[in-house]
């Protein structure tokens, strides 16, 4: 077998071959991934459960999740980091539906808040990153405040209606035009 040099993938720049390397069940890119990505996960999980321990173990969920399915990964659809949030968001969802959560909320105090999601985010992770959260805040405050809630809190259309004290209909009619401002604030922006 002729011996093959290895490339050094701690030092990918380039997430396009980060992910070829992935779908190919390479080790080291895994690893790679987690070492770039886990700390602002690890927050944004964090801020939804609001328990070090629950996220820290949901954590270790989201990335079998990632590794199990990275195949799934469609890099027209959405950066990479936007989908491994979504995979985090639903697991988080999925563990706050949970018997065993509500279970716990009955029998434990909740454990004091972790930093903000947007502190860590932009302290922890790459340009591109940054970018995306700082045109998320560029939004209207009744729009940013609607997808905050649902996208990274956790919550449901309804359930922010009822929070926020508003229609159904007008967090639907916001959310969606949050979202097609960030789709036309990110197809703006130069590369």
């Amino acid at each position: 077998m002729p011996y093959e040099i290895e490339k050094p993938v701690a030092i990918l720049a380039d997430t396009k071959e980060l992910v070829m390397l992935l779908k190919d069940k390479d080790r080291e890119a895994f690893s790679t991934l987690y070492d770039k990505y886990s700390a602002a996960l690890f927050g944004f999980i964090g801020r939804i459960v609001r328990s070090n321990h629950v996220a820290e173990e949901l954590l270790q969920d989201v990335f079998v999740k990632i590794w199990r399915n990275i195949d799934s990964y469609e890099p027209a659809r959405g950066a990479l980091f936007t989908w491994m949030v979504r995979i985090a968001r639903n697991t988080c969802i999925d563990h706050l539906r949970s018997r065993q959560y509500k279970t716990e909320v009955q029998t434990f105090v909740i454990p004091e808040f972790l930093e903000s999601f947007s502190l860590m985010f932009s302290e922890t992770h790459s340009t591109e990153n940054k970018d995306l959260h700082t045109l998320s805040q560029k939004l209207d405050e009744k729009y940013r405040r609607i997808i905050d809630m649902i996208y990274f809190m956790g919550y449901s259309q309804k359930e922010v209606a009822k929070e926020l004290d508003i229609p159904l209909g007008t967090v639907k009619t916001r959310s969606r035009a949050a979202l097609i401002q960030l789709r036309e604030m990110i197809q703006k922006k130069p590369d």
